[in-house]
């Protein structure tokens, strides 16, 4: 009878939510890369919740993942014929249309998520909203995507020094001029092989977020994880310029409240998912450090700056990103 009771009442429930979306409410489609269990993919959910509240109904959402329309390479091209309406692309799916975008991804360049989302959403986030808007982009706000840091099987990697001599696993080719920036040996060992190689002394240290430090139980065999924060990674949430051009001054003023209301549920979640493994890792004997050296690495990187710092408007990005304070400096 329960079971009975509760099923009606969810029904109900459900009626009367679908009673209260207008009946000519606009259902936007939105993609990921990545699935639920990210919290990106949360975030843009959160997104369209809000908008809905905020449109009272007008718009509702739905959002698709890598699995129903592909990769972001398949997704850019139906995304410019407006075919989805919101998307979270990484900066990789604007590099050719605004190269200084590509500023972005040098390593060390922010010291931190945090240091990263201030500069976005400031005059540095400003100057390329309105570089992309001229390509056709429209920039609604910044997510914060996580960042890389070292771990090593013996050691903290707390100095510049600390580095001399070992072998460091990388994802990325582009890696390679900070690793020997380094002062070390960069290897590009398959993941699959890497827990063996650092459990053997192939690989001495080796770089990923915390959470996949954690699902691959690295930690087991490399227990010293130093937040290094060399690679911080940036989505941008957009929406097509169809769909845009097609919304009054008052309907955008709506989608951008629920855009920056998104992207600080983004950083909340990414920052209690950071926290909660942590905690889980301390637990399993993990030490944690801070890198202390980045200044001395940047310096000794022009082989890795210079391809992507070639213009005067890239360079003074980079200049402003590196002056730009993080909260905990105000």
């Amino acid at each position: 009878m329960r079971i009975f009771i509760r099923s009606l009442l969810l029904g109900l429930f459900a009626a009367v939510q679908l009673a209260l979306i207008p009946a000519n409410a606009i259902d936007l489609k939105g993609w990921v890369r990545e699935d639920k269990e990210f919290t990106q993919h949360q975030a843009l959910l959160f997104f369209f919740d809000r908008l809905r509240t905020l449109s009272q109904g007008r718009y509702t959402g739905r959002v698709a993942c890598c699995e129903d329309l592909g990769g972001q390479a398949k997704v850019i091209p139906v995304f410019q014929k407006g075919e989805v309406d919101i998307v979270l692309f990484y900066p990789s799916a604007l590099t050719k249309d605004v190269p200084e975008v590509e500023v972005l991804n040098l390593p060390f360049l922010f010291r931190d998520p945090a240091h990263m989302m201030a500069a976005l959403n400031g005059e540095v986030g400003a100057e390329y909203q309105n570089m992309l808007a001229a390509k056709g982009y429209a920039i609604l706000a910044w997510y914060d995507g996580g960042s890389r840091s070292f771990y090593s099987r013996s050691k903290s990697l707390v100095y510049f020094s600390d580095f001399k001599g070992q072998t460091v696993r990388i994802a990325k080719k582009d890696h390679i001029g900070m690793v020997e920036a380094l002062g070390a040996k960069p290897s590009q060992l398959a993941y699959d092989k890497l827990s063996a190689a650092l459990k053997s002394g192939e690989v001495d240290i080796a770089e990923n977020n915390l959470t996949s430090y954690y699902t691959s139980e690295h930690y087991k065999v490399a227990p010293f994880y130093t937040f290094s924060h060399h690679s911080v990674s940036l989505i941008a949430l957009l929406v097509s310029s169809q769909r845009w051009k097609s919304l009054t001054e008052s309907d955008k003023a709506l989608f951008r409240q629920a855009a920056l209301e998104s992207s600080a549920e983004a950083s909340r979640l990414r920052a209690a998912e950071d926290a909660d493994v942590r905690a889980k890792l301390e637990k399993l004997g993990v030490k944690f450090f801070n890198f202390r050296s980045a200044s001395t690495v940047i310096s000794q990187m022009k082989t890795t700056y210079e391809p992507v710092v070639k213009t005067p408007k890239a360079t003074d990005l980079m200049l402003k990103i590196m002056t730009t304070q993080s909260p905990a400096q105000r």
